[in-house]
């Protein structure tokens, strides 16, 4: 019965269904982890009537607001417009979710939340300053219709972007910091695997500039056109490889001439050798992209390590007798 009183007090959120937001209303903020399990607790029947109910909201409120200055943790979701609506970019397993006053005040009732510690927000336009609240709910929504006197508005309006405005404000030191930390742990990797795709022609596929900004997928094999044609390779890289050096792994495995590649993370073109993956923030999983370029003759990767190792060979024996020799060889690749 307590489950069903839920779904109906909640039936949009029940059921998942995006709501247009209007301009100047009051919202609430909840993590969505938190919404996914209470949708999951309320639609258990049965022999799955044992799910794990979702934790009293005032403690999980309280998570999301810094101690030091009692702010906002979490960035609130972006906005997009569809068919003269505003709505919000949702996600199940991260972030935060908007929901209705109404919603709030009936969870605060459902589980223990205090409605006044709540983290109120409201849909406005970037252009507009102030944080005040004003006045009634207005039902403004985006129109892609022409209406007449109000056609100019409209068009003014269109070319604004929908943002979300907090209280309590975010807090961005305390998050500047958080990412900051979270960066440096994901720069601090070794002997993992990058992926790079060998393009022939002069842009790169869709699905492959997609894959470049997406999450690495370990497990996945390449099809089997990737392997006959060998215009795909996994390798082992640490956020101290070279550009150098990774230039040197892909001419070894697919063949094209150092001077050769022009190297790709999605539309972005690495090209500082002397720099590390973790200067250009390659990360584990990466997928990257290169092209031949056909302007220098095609010849033996050996003759490179060679020509390499008679380099060093000279400059050591310049400095024969003092410790720059060992400094010199240990840079070898």
């Amino acid at each position: 019965a307590r489950k069903l009183k839920e779904r109906q007090n909640h039936e949009k959120l029940a059921l998942g269904k995006s709501i247009p937001l209007s301009l100047d209303c009051k919202y609430y903020l909840l993590p969505s982890t938190w919404l996914t399990k209470w949708r999951n607790y309320i639609s258990a029947s049965g022999k799955n009537a044992s799910s794990i109910e979702p934790e009293i909201l005032d403690g999980v409120i309280d998570s999301l607001k810094c101690e030091k200055h009692l702010r906002l943790l979490e960035r609130p979701p972006d906005l997009f417009c569809k068919r003269g609506s505003i709505y919000q970019k949702g996600s199940a397993t991260d972030g935060l979710t908007i929901v209705t006053e109404n919603d709030w005040k009936w969870f605060c009732e459902e589980w223990g939340g205090i409605k006044e510690k709540g983290l109120s927000v409201i849909v406005d336009f970037s252009n507009n300053a102030g944080n005040e609240l004003v006045g009634p709910c207005k039902e403004i929504l985006l129109s892609e219709e022409p209406c007449g006197p109000r056609d100019e508005e409209n068009n003014e309006i269109e070319s604004q972007r929908p943002v979300v405005r907090t209280f309590p404000e975010i807090c961005e030191d305390c998050i500047g910091e958080r990412e900051s930390c979270e960066l440096m742990q994901k720069l601090n990797y070794c002997d993992k695997d990058i992926s790079v795709f060998l393009v022939r022609g002069k842009e790169a596929p869709r699905s492959i500039l997609e894959a470049s900004e997406s999450m690495f997928e370990p497990d996945r094999r390449a099809s089997k056109r990737s392997r006959k044609t060998r215009s795909f390779v996994n390798l082992k890289v640490s956020a101290s490889t070279s550009i150098y050096q990774l230039k040197m792994m892909i001419w070894e495995s697919l063949g094209v001439v150092k001077e050769n590649q022009i190297l790709h993370k999605g539309q972005r073109i690495i090209d500082q050798e002397c720099a590390t993956l973790a200067d250009l923030n390659i990360f584990p999983g990466d997928k990257l992209w290169v092209q031949d370029s056909e302007i220098h003759e095609h010849r033996d990767i050996a003759d490179e390590l060679s020509d390499q190792k008679m380099n060093v060979q000279h400059v050591e024996e310049g400095f024969r007798g003092t410790l720059l020799t060992s400094n010199l060889s240990s840079q070898v690749v």
